[in-house]
């Protein structure tokens, strides 16, 4: 706000000179500030509104942008009966089906260990081993003294990047030499052999049994053998997993998850339901006080709000004349006394229907024509980029600029106004100084004339 204050009040006239200057510029503004004030206000009250209603058909073109996925119907879960036999995975797009399988042999991985125990103290010879991992030959080195413990961490060093871990194993009658693989399958066998060395260091290596040998999962899936190096079976059955456990049989079922189809259908309903509420909301008239909402009679809203049951109507139309009324899909819209064009959806009647005929379901609902796509292109359309509701939200914030623009030119105007009420009350004060002197001086006069005269 201006300063108008001079310091002192009117000495000619003993007026507050401030004080009727800032009551004159403040009665010339209220009207401006009043008529701005009410702009901004029904501004930001229609922005308010508007934000809500955008932000319902955002969540509602979310939903169908999922449910419009040609894999939205895609979610399979499997179960398998015997668990302990065969765990099992699935992805998206795996056949529905039954598979019997029957898991004849784990895949191991090899494990050789002495059977001859060695004395702690115990000590070999120079010499040298060959360690084949795989069809890989590696030389191992022995030096001059070496322990049982020094054997085992030159294998170590050797071929522990290789997957083979050698180890001492201690037992009450001495200690033995152990050597694995970590890897599992017939192709990661390995063995140890005497190159060269003394007798000791022959007799170490000869002892070495195999405990468990190197061996493929054998599997059959519906009679079709199936064999792998490890014990998850990954390609049998395109996007199924089992997890091999122990040798048995097991069925191992996969179908359509009709919970989460199900879930992609209510969370449209919920969206839809939430987009129509917003907009009543926001256009609802209050009888009681006499109020309106802050979208009242808004043409637009009664647009979006038209298009949208409109849509919705000739939508479920198309459904039931593919056989999928509410009866058969559970999803209709509110009836009679409480028909305000929401949705509702029974889960069961849709599950019974997807079970019956996925592919129909399926087709009805996804896709750029089905369901899902047809009802999204309308709501893309108010929002986004040059949605409706974006290009109306733009509008009121540019309004509201303007609001504050107007203010700022306001203040200028009010302050040169100010000046120049203050510039006539200082001239209409240094007059009225001017008055008083004059009339003070006059007076002098004449009672000087009165003394005289007298």
């Amino acid at each position: 706000m201006a300063d108008y204050s001079l310091g002192y009040g009117g000495v000619g006239s003993g007026m507050d000179i401030t004080g009727m200057v800032e009551q004159l510029v403040a009665a010339d503004r209220k009207p401006a500030d009043n008529r701005l004030n009410r702009i901004e206000s029904q501004a930001k009250f229609k922005l308010s509104a508007i934000g809500t209603v955008s932000s319902a058909f955002s969540t509602l073109d979310t939903a169908l942008k999922a449910l419009k996925s040609a894999t939205a119907f895609d979610v399979r879960t499997v179960k398998s009966a015997t668990d302990t036999v065969a765990a099992a995975t699935v992805s998206s797009g795996t056949p529905n089906g039954t598979y019997n399988v029957e898991v004849v042999e784990l895949a191991t991985a090899n494990k050789w260990i002495t059977n001859t125990p060695v004395a702690a103290a115990q000590t070999f010879g120079a010499g040298q081993l060959t360690l084949t991992v795989g069809g890989e030959s590696l030389a191992i080195d022995i030096a001059e003294g070496a322990t049982l413990q020094d054997v085992r961490s030159a294998i170590n060093d050797a071929a522990r990047s290789k997957g083979v871990q050698a180890s001492v194993l201690t037992s009450n009658d001495g200690q033995y030499l152990s050597v694995s693989s970590d890897k599992t399958g017939a192709a990661n066998g390995i063995t140890l052999a005497f190159t060269s060395g003394g007798s000791d260091l022959q007799s170490l290596v000869g002892s070495l049994q195999e405990r468990v040998p190197a061996a493929d999962a054998v599997v059959r899936i519906d009679g079709l053998t199936v064999t792998a190096s490890g014990n998850k079976i990954t390609e049998a059955v395109p996007g199924l997993t089992l997890d091999l456990k122990a040798k048995g049989t097991s069925t191992v079922t996969v179908s359509t998850d009709t919970a989460a189809a199900s879930k992609l259908i209510q969370d449209v309903v919920n969206a839809y339901n939430t987009a129509i509420g917003a907009i009543n909301a926001s256009t609802k008239y209050n009888a009681e006080t006499d109020e309106p909402s802050a979208l009242t009679g808004d043409a637009q809203m009664r647009s979006a709000s038209g298009q949208l049951r409109s849509m919705m109507g000739n939508l479920l139309g198309d459904l039931a004349a593919q056989g999928l009324d509410a009866k058969t899909l559970g999803l209709q819209t509110k009836g009679y006394p409480s028909s305000d064009g929401t949705l509702v959806f029974d889960s069961s009647k849709f599950t019974a229907a997807l079970a019956a005929d996925p592919q129909k379901i399926s087709t009805a609902f996804t896709g750029e024509t089905g369901f899902a796509g047809t009802l999204q292109k309308a709501v893309g359309s108010y929002i986004g980029t040059d949605g409706a509701f974006t290009l109306r939200t733009n509008g009121l914030n540019a309004q509201i600029k303007d609001v504050t623009a107007q203010r700022a030119a306001l203040d200028a105007r009010m302050e040169a106004v100010g000046n120049r009420y203050k510039a006539q009350f200082v001239a209409m004060d240094a007059l009225v100084g001017q008055m008083s002197s004059t009339s003070n001086y006059l007076a002098q006069q004449l009672a000087s004339l009165s003394s005289q005269t007298g």
